[in-house]
Parts: C-alpha cells; sequence; structure tokens
C-alpha cells in the first residue's frame, strides 16, 4: 500500500507524487546496501538503472548513479517516502541498507565515515565471489573493517588487478554486471609522459570479470572473530555498553598504529601464513625497490607491509590491503580480549615516539577520551604531555 502522506502535506498532492506500486519486489537480502537492491530490482524488471529510479520516485538526474550513491550513505526522507510507496518495503529495512540512515535533510556532506573522509561513490574492499552474477553487495563492504567474507571464509580485495581500480557501484555498468568499469594501462607506457609529437594510446575498458579474482582463505580464527564482533556492533541498534566500550578501544588502537602514529609491534604471532607476510619487524625506512615496478611494498611505522601503486613517473599511490587491516585488527583485538589489558600492551606494543595533537589535527578524536582504564598507560606512553593532558583522569 502506498505510504500515508505526512500530516503537513494536502492527501491530493501526496497522491500525484507518490508512485504507484510495483507488481513484484525482490526482497532485500539481510545486510545488503542500498545501491545493490536498486541495481537488483532493475535488473529483475530487465530496465537500466535510470528507469527503475524513475520508477521509485527518485526522479535520477544525468548524475543518477552519483545519486544512488549518496542515498547509500543516507537517504533523504523525500526519497524514502516514494521509495517506500513504490515497493511496501519497511522503513526500518530501507535505513538498514544506509550507511546514516534516513534523513530528514541531506547536508550535502559525506564526510562523516568514522575512519576518514569519504563518500559512497566506491566500497573500501569486496569480496570477489560475491560479485558472480546476479551481483549483490553488502553494506559492509563500505567499512574499513571489510576485510574477510564471512560466507566464503577469504580475505576480500580492494581493487582489479588487471586495472587497480577499486569496486566503484557508482560507475558499475548495468549491462555487465560484476565486470570492473575501471580502464586498463595504455599499452605503450602506463606512467610516463608521450614523446615530443606523439599522444599516448587510446585508454580502454577493463572489463574483467570480478568474480575470477582469487583471494586467499583466512585461516585465522581470530580474524573472523574480531570481524563478527564489528558487524555486530555495526548491526545492534543500541550496542551494549561492553560492545560500544570495545569498539571505541579498538579505534584508539587503531589510530595510534597509523602512519605517522607511535605505536609499533613487537611481534606478530598469527598462524596465519598470508598474515604473517605482511609483518616484518625490522625498523626504519621501506628500502626503494626496482623503480620499473608498478607496484612495490612499503613499510609502515606499525611493522605492517601495504601495497604502493606506480601511477606516474615520480608518485606512488598507496593502495587498501585488507590483508594487512586483517593483521592489525588481531593483533588489536589480542590486547583487547586479554585478561590484562594493560600489561598485554606493554607486551606487544613498542613506542616509537609521542603523538602530537598536530598529528589529530590539534584535537584528539572523541573515542580516545572514553578509552577504557586498561588503556590509560598505553596512551600516557604514545602521546606527548600537552596531548595525554586532554584525557578526562580515571
Amino acid at each position: 500500500m502506498p505510504a500515508s502522506p505526512a500530516p503537513d502535506e494536502p492527501a491530493a498532492d501526496a497522491a500525484r507524487t507518490l508512485p504507484r506500486r510495483l507488481p513484484a519486489v525482490p526482497l532485500p537480502q539481510s545486510g545488503e546496501s542500498l545501491f545493490s537492491w536498486i541495481d537488483h530490482l532493475a535488473a529483475h524488471y530487465d530496465v537500466d538503472r535510470t528507469q527503475i529510479m524513475n520508477r521509485l520516485g527518485l526522479k535520477p538526474a544525468t548524475a543518477h548513479a552519483a545519486r544512488l550513491a549518496r542515498h547509500t550513505a543516507e537517504l533523504p526522507l523525500a526519497c524514502a517516502r516514494p521509495l517506500h510507496a513504490a515497493t511496501a518495503i519497511d522503513p526500518k529495512q530501507l535505513r538498514d541498507m544506509t550507511l546514516f540512515g534516513i534523513v530528514r535533510q541531506s547536508t550535502g556532506r559525506l564526510d562523516r565515515h568514522p575512519d576518514y573522509r569519504w563518500a559512497p561513490e566506491e566500497t573500501w574492499a569486496f569480496c570477489p565471489q560475491c560479485l558472480a552474477p546476479p551481483a549483490r553487495w553488502p553494506l559492509w563492504w563500505y567499512h574499513s573493517w571489510a576485510v574477510v567474507c564471512p560466507t566464503h571464509r577469504c580475505y576480500t580485495a580492494s581493487s582489479c588487478p588487471d586495472c587497480g581500480s577499486p569496486f566503484s557501484p557508482s560507475i558499475l555498468r548495468s549491462d555487465a554486471p560484476g565486470r570492473c568499469p575501471g580502464f586498463l594501462p595504455r599499452a605503450d607506457n602506463p606512467v610516463a609522459l608521450p614523446p615530443p609529437g606523439k599522444r599516448l594510446s587510446k585508454r580502454q575498458r577493463c572489463g574483467r570479470p570480478l568474480w575470477e579474482i582469487e583471494t586467499p582463505p583466512a585461516t585465522d580464527p581470530a580474524v573472523h572473530a574480531v570481524f563478527h564482533r564489528l558487524l555486530q556492533f555495526h548491526d545492534e541498534e543500541t550496542p551494549s555498553k561492553d560492545l560500544q566500550q570495545w569498539y571505541d578501544d579498538l579505534r584508539t588502537l587503531k589510530v595510534l598504529l597509523a602512519d605517522p602514529h607511535p605505536l609499533r609491534v613487537r611481534a606478530f604471532t598469527s598462524t596465519d601464513l598470508v598474515l604473517q607476510e605482511r609483518f616484518t619487524a625490522e625498523e626504519g625506512p621501506s628500502p626503494w625497490e626496482d623503480p620499473a615496478l608498478l607496484i612495490r611494498w612499503r613499510r609502515s611505522d606499525s611493522g605492517f607491509l601495504y601495497p604502493m601503486r606506480r601511477t606516474s613517473p615520480n608518485t606512488w599511490t598507496g593502495l587498501r590491503d585488507p590483508i594487512s587491516a586483517a593483521a592489525k585488527l588481531t593483533v588489536i583485538a589480542s590486547v583487547l580480549d586479554s585478561q590484562d589489558p594493560a600489561a598485554a600492551a606493554r607486551g606487544v606494543f613498542a613506542v616509537t615516539h609521542p603523538a602530537r595533537l598536530r598529528d589529530f589535527d590539534d584535537h584528539l578524536p572523541s573515542y580516545m577520551y572514553r578509552a577504557s582504564p586498561g588503556l590509560r598507560e598505553l596512551l600516557a606512553r604514545a602521546l606527548d604531555p600537552q596531548a595525554a593532558a586532554r584525557l578526562p583522569e580515571t
């Protein structure tokens, strides 16, 4: 049935603006993202994304994919009403398919991701096997802890190995679901400037079937345990006090392990050899490898290795690496889940230098103020006196 008009709207106006109910509506999968579900609706009716968005009352402009990406972050109430009327999907389900829920009025700013400034034109990572047609993808792929797939028990991927493009729903072609929409490197030279009087060759779409990408199995139970706990935190409408405290502590340690912040892991003992390959106990800057390579590995201050991609003759760009992120999460969880977090932190982490307020844009993250007493000793060593003085007394 169509949604009831808001009390401040005349009934006649609501009848004119709300779309008619679709005859059949495939239900969203558990945890599915709004972008994925609307793409699936388009495939169900064998129409393109623009047509189904029009039918749902979303009134796409020429940048319809970008608009749908923004709706996946936060769904304006003015769009949620016709969407509910056309599909009869429960408003709670619509809210759960978005990162920030249904909002009365969009601010136009999408820099509120809890870990970094970001908008949902691309996912943080993806499971290749989940993109086998008919491709549908969950909302948790947008989070920086999207390191393993609980269905296929494998590590996720951050980009296409052929062209380096991340999985970007906003440029995903509706006529080629699950295929990489990025561009291949130019055949002549992908990183050098053309000689005088010559043009670079035309770039071609990649089109690689993303579901054919192979990622290694995740064999460390600690990876799955911390992932499911993070999934539980984001799935619960009101997380328990203990779970909220665990999440605040995890984010505190995570930011202190990020470059150029102060913590270094003394030793890494995971039984998963794939994770072990992402850690080195050596100190100092990463060696500069063969300049002809397009990918090299950089050693972070924390001791974990991250891939770098050559994007110009003198420019290297860091790539997201779910395996390195998974290794870091297991170390953090081993401290937080110990009987004595303070003693565990002393054994696991070395403080290479104190982090200054300037490292945090002159103010500490809000979750650091809520860190548990078991981390206060570590924070006192990891922050300079000015930064440590900002923390509340225990």
